[in-house]
């Protein structure tokens, strides 16, 4: 039997800082293709990576074009805020801070939108979509930073995932502060 290993509220925020560089990182990656700063003659070769355990080789042929490299970016992008969906939630177990739909205060308003973003991810990690079930199907709103944003959980099940529906890519990383903020004065 395979023993766990409790993790610590400081390992689970390292997981967010970690997670949120790699969203920095992956956008910044994804506006160089977008703007054409990977050459594809230079990016697009023959490739062998050499491992202990065994070499890898990526031939020629996936990333030839500007699209194929953008598209490849924008699925990185996508995984990397999968990823930092997956580290709020998972920091917000650690604190012992558990979904709940029926939450009132913010802390378990704000919760229940990491679980149910966290949920979109898990339905498709490079197509996210709201799988939301019948316990959750409500309106939250939830105070960020001095502004709110508001959720028609009923109305976003089975529609893609957009970070327009959450009012734009800053409001995930409003949610990222007043996560932190929670998990570190609870």
């Amino acid at each position: 039997m395979v023993e766990a290993i409790a993790m610590t509220i400081d390992e689970a925020l390292k997981d967010i800082e970690i997670a949120f560089l790699q969203v920095e990182f992956t956008l910044k990656l994804l506006t160089f293709c977008e703007c054409e700063k990977i050459d594809p003659g230079e990016f697009d070769t023959d490739h062998q990576v050499r491992l202990e355990a065994g070499d890898l080789h990526f031939p020629t042929g996936h990333f030839s074009d500007a699209n194929s490299i953008v598209s490849a970016a924008m699925v990185c992008v996508s995984l990397a805020f999968g990823a930092s969906a997956l580290a709020l939630d998972k920091a917000f177990d650690v604190k012992g801070i558990k979904s709940n739909p029926d939450a009132s205060d913010n802390i378990g308003r704000l919760r229940t939108v990491v679980y149910m973003v966290r949920c979109a991810y898990a339905h498709g990690i490079a197509d996210p979509r709201w799988e939301v079930y019948e316990k959750h199907r409500r309106t939250l709103v939830v105070a960020l930073d001095g502004r709110s944003i508001s959720l028609d959980l009923r109305a976003l099940n089975g529609q893609g995932f957009q970070f327009e529906q959450l009012g734009g890519h800053r409001n995930w990383f409003l949610i990222r502060d007043a996560a932190i903020q929670a998990l570190r004065g609870k």
